[in-house]
């Protein structure tokens, strides 16, 4: 049993952009075939570009806020409550063009 008080997790910047911060709650290695396990936010204006992961699943809740996805050239917006599944090989890519932070928690499974 491992029990985490997120609340005292330090921010780090994601692999994607070091401005854009996280909390990892569960790492790479901790669960079999989970590679992470984390929430972030992103404020006004930042981005994630277009990329994909060939051997892994990425899964995002939307707790607060709005953000654009792009997902192989489809263009949504998610808000709070929905989920989203990019699926291995998917390119996609975030962004928060609103003027409120959007908060998510998310999660990735390897395939390999």
């Amino acid at each position: 049993m491992k029990l985490i008080h997120t609340n005292t997790l330090p921010e780090i910047g994601t692999s994607h952009d070091e401005n854009v911060k996280k909390k990892v709650f569960i790492e790479r290695g901790e669960i079999p075939q989970l590679m992470m396990f984390g929430s972030a936010t992103f404020t006004p204006g930042q981005t994630v570009e277009t990329h994909r992961h060939d051997t892994m699943y990425e899964v995002f809740y939307i707790q607060s806020g709005k953000a654009e996805f792009i997902v192989n050239d489809k263009k949504m917006i998610v808000v709070p409550g929905d989920c989203i599944t990019i699926e291995q090989g998917e390119f996609h890519s975030m962004n928060n063009p609103f003027l409120e932070n959007v908060t998510w928690v998310y999660f990735g499974i390897a395939t390999d």
